[in-house]
């Protein structure tokens, strides 16, 4: 179990854990049932930089930071499948040719746009998200990597090799029943009923992105992997926000650990 979330913490974060330059990708691959709590790790690193900076900053500088380092902790990895997925589709080519663009390591208007998008909306959203609780940032890392179990297991890939195909091979039904288990242990951990409504929320909305992507390449790859976590941490953010107006909006009191 350790060695897996070792696997997980090594090619989903920066943090600095010695990597092998021949690293098995189907260890990676079996230790993907692992995301979510790598997600839920990646949440106390940013909610130890609310508690530290908040004592001396603003709450909008603090969010500031947070975003900072959000992307410092994950090296950019889901950056980059954004701006690459965002690239291609925004070409609006046929198949291969979005294909081909997406692997292209520069960057276009499509990607440098969601790019700045993502990022803002991720400094206003963890100010919001702040006022009512800033443990609720745990959240979005954790539910966005079990969204991204979602592509990978029920999409094929678009591609005949590349990262997507090692992760849509080797993933078996026990990591994801092992990512939602996860998932689930912090979200009654919560305490509040009303979060729950952000899983199923969640799993459509990351059904339906990918169900999209998916028509238009014939399958998912591994920078849509990237885009699935980005937008999912956004989404999640958002519907954080939606379900605390709506609990407040119903009037019930309930007790809030999260």
């Amino acid at each position: 179990m350790i060695r897996k979330l070792f696997y997980a913490l090594r090619f989903m974060t920066s943090l600095p854990l010695p990597w092998r330059e021949n690293e098995d990708m189907v260890q990676i691959s079996r230790a993907s049932g692992f995301f979510p709590l790598v997600g839920l790790i990646i949440g106390g690193l940013l909610l130890a930089v609310h508690a530290l900076l908040s004592q001396v900053f603003s709450p909008l500088t603090t969010a500031v930071f947070q975003t900072l380092a959000w992307v410092l902790i994950t090296g950019g990895l889901h950056l980059d499948g954004l701006s690459d997925t965002m690239d291609g589709l925004g070409s609006r080519r046929d198949r291969e040719r979005m294909l081909e663009i997406m692997k292209d390591s520069s960057i276009g208007a499509f990607g440098a746009l969601s790019l700045i998008i993502v990022l803002m909306l991720k400094t206003v959203l963890c100010l919001e998200v702040n006022s009512i609780n800033p443990l609720l940032i745990l959240l979005a890392p954790l539910t966005a990597r079990w969204g991204q179990l979602i592509s990978i297991r029920y999409f094929k890939p678009a591609r005949k090799d590349g990262m997507g195909r090692f992760f849509q091979e080797y993933m078996r039904n026990r990591e994801l029943a092992a990512g939602l288990f996860t998932v689930l242990a912090v979200y009654a951990a919560s305490g509040n009923i009303f979060m729950m409504l952000l899983l199923p929320l969640h799993g459509l909305t990351v059904y339906l992105l990918s169900r999209n992507i998916s028509n238009r390449l014939g399958g998912l790859t591994g920078d849509v992997y990237g885009f699935i976590c980005e937008t999912g941490e956004v989404v999640t953010l958002i519907l954080i926000l939606l379900t605390a107006a709506l609990k407040s909006t119903a009037g019930i009191q309930l007790p809030w650990i999260f």
